[in-house]
């Protein structure tokens, strides 16, 4: 729910809840939980109770401090190129048994 907020839907998001029929259960499931969905959550309850917010793993997640974070900005034209270097230079660790994770936005 809340990309789809990031992406301008809210609107969208609630004419289709607007549809639903009141006998029915809505589900919203979220990763995160901003204001923003907090907020769209509270309007479609339609009892006094408020959201049901079921938590999954600890309220007080931080990184682990094995964790190496790198960023590379660049052309688009470049990406391939780095994406394969950086590969071939984590081998060593890949075949210890490390992982690699790799974010990229189609």
């Amino acid at each position: 729910a809340d990309r789809m907020l990031d992406m301008g839907f809210e609107p969208q998001i609630r004419k289709i809840v607007g549809q639903i029929r009141p006998d029915r259960q809505t589900c919203l499931w979220s990763a995160t939980w901003p204001k923003e969905v907090q907020a769209l959550a509270r309007d479609f309850m339609k009892d006094s109770r408020g959201p049901i917010r079921i938590n999954v793993g600890s309220l007080e997640l931080t990184a682990s401090s094995d964790i190496r974070q790198h960023v590379d900005v660049m052309s688009p034209a470049d990406k391939y190129t780095k994406l394969i270097e950086i590969l071939k230079s984590a081998r060593d660790v890949v075949m210890k048994g490390g992982r690699i994770l790799v974010f990229c936005q189609t």
